[in-house]
């Protein structure tokens, strides 16, 4: 496999939208080129979108990556759809689709960042049984209330 290039507009934690054909658009307030290559991981551009768009501050963050992929071309228009990259072989992919349709086409990739929390899951569970709970707003039996009749 060659090495290949791109120049990728990034959108930064935007939104997707469909127009009234369906087709996916990428609308954000902040967007920027990046060059990626077809040998990157999915983590080394994760970490390249983010140190793009956040200031290194010793806070850890999560990166859910998206790019629009060619659904269906008519001689006017080209209807895209979201696809997710989750791996390293979607980012190989994403760059061979952008070489093919480069001269027509324009690489978007939409970055979703937020803070990384990490919890507990026995707290997790706690707080979707508490939710199960009151959802379901089960009543006692009077032996289980302790009523004596």
């Amino acid at each position: 496999m060659c090495f290949q290039t791109i120049i990728a507009l990034v959108h930064y934690n935007g939104r997707v939208m469909n127009d009234e054909l369906l087709s996916s658009r990428f609308v954000s307030e902040v967007s920027r080129y990046l060059e990626v290559n077809n040998f990157m991981t999915v983590k080394a551009l994760k970490q390249t979108i983010l140190n793009l768009f956040i200031a290194s501050n010793g806070k850890s963050y999560t990166v859910d990556l998206c790019y629009r992929c060619p659904a269906k071309t008519t001689e006017l228009k080209i209807s895209y759809r979201t696809v997710m990259i989750e791996d390293d072989e979607d980012v190989k992919f994403v760059i061979g689709y952008a070489k093919k349709y480069e001269p027509h086409v324009q690489l978007e990739v939409m970055a979703f960042i937020r803070e990384y929390i990490e919890t507990s899951t026995d707290v997790i569970w706690e707080h979707l049984e508490k939710q199960l709970s009151d959802s379901l707003n089960i009543e006692k039996t009077p032996s289980e209330r302790g009523s004596a009749i």
